[in-house]
C-alpha cells in the first residue's frame, strides 16, 4: 500500500513538471492569405534564371505541370523585405493536390516544395510567414501540415490527418475558408467563364 501511495505520488509530480501534456496548442497568427485549389495563377515577370530553375524544378516531378494552367503563380511577400515570392505548380495529380515550388526571384532561389490543394499564408510573427496546407486524401480524410521557413527554406514542422464525418465532412476548410477563385477581367468582359459555386 505504501509503495503504491509513492508511485502515485511520483506520477503526480512527473505530470506536474511536464505544462505541455496540460498546455493548450499554441493559435497560429491569422490567415492573410488563400491560394490553389482551382483558382487560376496570374502570370508573373521574373529573371531568366528563375525560369530556368522553375523548370529543373519541374522535370523532377512525376507528373509535371507543363500546361497553361501552371504558367503563372501566385505571389506573396512572405518576409516582409518588399519583394513578393511566387508560388508556382511543378506537378498536379487527378485529385487536384499539387506539388507546389516556393521561389524567390533576383536572386532566383528556391525556398521550399509542398503538396497541397489550398495552401495558406499566415500573418508574419517572425522574419517569415507560416504556411498551413490542406491536401486531399480522398472521401472525408484530409491531411494538414504546418510549414516553417528555417534557414532560408520552408520544412513540415508538423502534420496531422484530420477526419471528417456526416456532420462535417471537411472540418478544416469550415475553420479556415476555401480561396476565392478571381474571374480573369477578359472573362468578366465577355461574360464566357463563370465561377464554380463553393
Amino acid at each position: 500500500m505504501r509503495s503504491d501511495v509513492w508511485l502515485l505520488l511520483l506520477l503526480v509530480c512527473v505530470a506536474l513538471l511536464q505544462p505541455s501534456a496540460f498546455a493548450k496548442r499554441p493559435k497560429a497568427a491569422p490567415v492573410v492569405a488563400r491560394f490553389g485549389g482551382e483558382c487560376a495563377s496570374a502570370r508573373f515577370r521574373h529573371s531568366a534564371s528563375l525560369e530556368r530553375l522553375i523548370a529543373k524544378a519541374r522535370q523532377r516531378e512525376i507528373s509535371p505541370c507543363n500546361s497553361t494552367f501552371c504558367d503563372g503563380a501566385f505571389a506573396y511577400d512572405l518576409n516582409g523585405d518588399g519583394r513578393r515570392e511566387y508560388f508556382v505548380r511543378l506537378g498536379c495529380g487527378a485529385n487536384g493536390n499539387c506539388t507546389w515550388g516556393v521561389f524567390s526571384d533576383n536572386p532566383a532561389r528556391r525556398r521550399g516544395t509542398f503538396s497541397a490543394w489550398f495552401f495558406y499564408i499566415h500573418r508574419r510573427t517572425g522574419p517569415w510567414s507560416e504556411l498551413s496546407t490542406y491536401t486531399r486524401e480522398g472521401g472525408d480524410r484530409d491531411i494538414i501540415a504546418t510549414l516553417a521557413n528555417r534557414t532560408g527554406k520552408y520544412a513540415v514542422t508538423s502534420e496531422r490527418t484530420e477526419q471528417g464525418d456526416y456532420r462535417d465532412p471537411q472540418p478544416f476548410l469550415t475553420r479556415m475558408g476555401v480561396p476565392k477563385c478571381e474571374i480573369p477581367a477578359a472573362a468578366q468582359a465577355n461574360k464566357t467563364v463563370q465561377p464554380r459555386a463553393r
